[in-house]
């Protein structure tokens, strides 16, 4: 009878770890994905560009997305990198708005604004035929995102040199990383 309980228990703890092993591999890739992609991205920048020392990587998701790697070079001089389909583009940080003033520019639309998500530089792609290639003035731009009082989101896109607002729009739900 000790023995038919010890199987049992065996058995039930052998099938335990081994579903708790298939769930671990089904999700990791999820887990990591995101992860892997801004370091793969930080070293990139780190490689190609005058990047010496990295302070941040965020996903910008407008159209299309890249990883824009923020830091210093070697003289201390901020600045950014933006990092899409293995190419770099530099911006350093004094030829652009900062990011309380994009901020601001959100803030001005009087929008019921109750909090600011997030502030992103990104990069426009001024071949694309969109609103926001069109209208900006170079190629990086702030995509600020902001929580509504109707529990909506407010996203916004300023230009990074000149600080004007360029494009718009309200939705229900965040941009996901594709």
């Amino acid at each position: 009878m000790k023995r038919k309980v010890l199987y049992t228990v065996v058995s039930l703890a052998v099938i335990f770890i081994c579903v708790v092993i298939l769930v671990i591999v089904w999700i990791l890739p999820y887990l990591t994905s995101t992860n892997s992609t801004l370091e793969t991205a930080t070293l990139f920048a780190l490689d190609h560009t005058p990047l010496q020392h990295v302070q941040s990587a965020v996903i910008y998701t407008g159209e299309p997305s890249d990883v824009t790697v923020t830091g210093t070079d070697a003289l201390g001089r901020p600045l950014y990198v933006f990092v899409r389909n293995q190419q770099a583009i530099v911006v350093y940080q004094s030829q652009t708005i900062s990011e309380a003033r994009a901020i601001a520019a959100v803030n001005a639309l009087h929008a019921p604004i109750v909090s600011i998500v997030s502030a992103v530089p990104g990069l426009v792609d001024k071949n694309l035929n969109t609103p926001l290639s069109a209208k900006a003035s170079g190629n990086a731009v702030w995509q600020v995102t902001a929580r509504l009082a109707d529990g909506g989101f407010l996203v916004a896109y300023v230009d990074m040199y000149t600080g004007r607002m360029l494009f718009q729009f309200q939705t229900n739900r965040l941009p996901q990383v594709e």
